[in-house]
C-alpha cells in the first residue's frame, strides 16, 4: 500500500508512480549514498543547435577538402548511433566549425568556406545563411558551443550508457551533455553514471514514450540523485576506476546482455563494496531492472 502522504510528496519530487507497483521505498537500501549532481558536480545541458548544419558540421572525410584551418575544427558527436563504446578514442565522425576570429584575420582556406555560405539560401529560400545566423556572436559565422565531457541519449531503448572523453567535445541537440566541474575526476563520474544503480534510477524515474523508448531530458538529469563521489577516498575511487577499465572500450550491449557480462558484474560488485552496500542485492536489482525494461519495450504489443 502507498500512503497518501507518499503520493503527495511524489508530486513535489516528480517521482514516476511506476516504481510504487514494486515498492514504496525502492531506493531505500542505497538512498543515503546518493546526491544531486547538478550544479555542483556537473553542468547539464542539451546539445548545440547550429542554425545550418551543412556549414557548421563537417564529416571527418570532408575536412581536408573543406580547406578549413584545423584550429577551427572541434570534435563533434551528431547521433547516439555513433556511441558504440563508453570511452571515446578520438575516432570522431564529424567536426564542428567554431571560429570567433574576424574575417581579415582568417586564412584563405577558412575564408573560402565562409564565403561559400554567406549568400546561400536556407531550405525554404526565405533567408540567406548569413541572415538566418545573424544571432550568432561575435559574427554570423561564429558558434559558441558548450562542450561536454559526458553524453547520453535523450530516448534510450534497451541500451543504458554514459559515454565520456577526458577532453570536452561538442554535441548535437538530440543528445544530453554533462560538463564535469573542476575538482572532479571525469572518469570516476563516468564510472558512477554507468553503474546499475544509475540505470535503475533512470528506468524507474523516467517516462515511457512512443514505441517503448524512455524519455529523458536535461531538466530531468538536473533533478535526480546519483551515487555521491564525495563519499569515496582516493583508494576507493581508484578501485572503481580499475574495475571500470574492461567496460570502457568494448561494445555497449543492451541491458539484458550487460547483466550477464562478467566484467559488468565485477564492476557493479566493486561499486557496491566501495559504497558499503550489500553485494547480495545485485542480482535482485538486475532482475528488477530487466523486468522493468521488458515491460516498457513490450507495452505497445499488449
Amino acid at each position: 500500500l502507498v500512503s497518501k502522504e507518499c503520493l503527495l510528496n511524489s508530486l513535489e519530487s516528480k517521482t514516476n508512480w511506476g516504481q510504487f507497483f514494486l515498492s514504496t521505498n525502492l531506493f531505500g537500501s542505497f538512498e543515503n549514498c546518493l546526491t544531486q549532481y547538478y550544479p555542483n558536480i556537473v553542468k547539464v545541458f542539451r546539445g548545440e543547435r547550429t542554425g545550418w548544419n551543412p556549414m557548421f558540421v563537417i564529416k571527418d572525410k570532408d575536412v581536408k577538402s573543406s580547406r578549413i584551418d584545423e584550429k577551427y575544427l572541434v570534435p563533434y558527436v551528431k547521433s547516439s548511433s555513433e556511441l558504440q563504446q563508453i570511452e571515446f578514442d578520438d575516432n570522431y565522425k564529424f567536426r564542428a566549425f567554431v571560429c570567433q576570429d574576424e574575417e581579415n584575420a582568417i586564412d584563405k582556406g577558412t575564408k573560402s568556406w565562409i564565403d561559400k555560405f554567406v549568400n546561400a539560401l536556407n531550405k525554404n529560400g526565405s533567408q540567406t545563411i548569413s541572415e538566418a545566423c545573424a544571432g550568432h556572436r561575435p559574427y554570423w559565422y561564429s558558434l559558441n558551443p558548450k562542450r561536454a565531457h559526458i553524453i547520453t541519449a535523450i530516448n534510450p531503448y534497451e541500451r543504458f550508457f554514459f559515454t565520456f572523453a577526458k577532453e570536452p567535445f561538442v554535441i548535437d541537440q538530440r543528445l544530453i551533455a554533462m560538463q564535469v566541474q573542476d575538482g572532479y575526476d571525469v572518469e570516476l563520474i563516468a564510472a558512477l553514471l554507468n553503474s546499475v544503480i544509475t540505470f535503475l534510477i533512470l528506468e524507474m524515474r523516467g517516462t515511457s514514450r512512443n514505441l517503448g523508448a524512455l524519455d529523458l531530458n536535461a531538466d530531468y538529469l538536473k533533478q535526480i540523485c546519483l551515487l555521491n563521489p564525495n563519499f569515496l577516498s582516493t583508494e576507493l575511487s581508484q578501485k572503481i576506476k580499475s574495475a571500470f577499465e574492461p567496460l570502457k572500450h568494448r561494445k555497449i550491449n543492451n541491458i539484458f546482455e550487460e547483466v550477464n557480462d562478467k566484467d559488468r558484474i565485477k564492476f557493479d560488485q566493486t561499486v557496491f563494496e566501495c559504497f558499503g552496500l550489500d553485494k547480495g542485492m545485485l542480482r535482485s536489482i538486475y532482475a528488477l531492472l530487466t523486468s522493468a525494461v521488458t515491460d516498457r519495450v513490450t507495452l505497445r504489443k499488449k
